[in-house]
């Protein structure tokens, strides 16, 4: 059960910006400053924020590839890193590796394995990634490696994913 707890302005100010710029829910708000839902809603009507499902549910934001205005669900834009107004948008942005084209040549993944297994156990299901996007660039500090093919791609596409080797760490 909730206590009534008196907040200070900084907490509100907290409370507000992490409802606008940070995009936290409500219930999550309520919960780090022990409060109910309806006490951070009522800081946030105070200030002057909309907090209705149609107010609030939409964000003005641009694109990531041609730059132009787009709306968007808010839970939309938490999830997600990259907004694009379109496939098309989309599809260009991967094509170029966000403005860092991928150079390919043909025996880099076993070059690559080759300069990673000096330094790590490499198993055969992870991938080799070469940071700077250049297949010919084989130097330890370029090369990373992943778990599967699955979280190598979620990395080209902004996610945080977990790391089996980084040679960037090797001195």
């Amino acid at each position: 059960m909730k206590k009534y707890v008196r907040l200070t302005d900084k907490e509100k100010v907290d409370i507000i910006k992490g409802y606008t710029v940070g995009l936290v829910p409500m219930i999550e708000l309520a919960a780090k400053y022990n409060i109910v839902r309806q006490a951070v809603h009522k800081i946030l009507k105070s200030a002057g924020i909309d907090t209705s499902k149609a107010g609030a549910a939409h964000i003005k934001m641009s694109c990531c590839c041609c730059g132009k205005e787009i709306i968007r669900l808010r839970c939309q834009v938490r999830s997600t890193k990259h907004m694009f107004c379109g496939e098309d948008c989309y599809f260009a942005w991967l094509k170029h590796g966000n403005g860092n084209p991928l150079l390919i040549h043909r025996q880099a993944a076993r070059s690559a394995r080759e300069v990673i297994s000096r330094y790590y156990a490499l198993r055969p299901d992870e991938i080799a990634h070469h940071e700077d996007r250049n297949q010919n660039h084989n130097l330890i500090q370029n090369l990373k490696v992943f778990k599967n093919q699955g979280d190598h791609v979620r990395y080209h596409r902004g996610f945080i994913v977990p790391i089996m080797f980084d040679g960037n760490l090797i001195k």
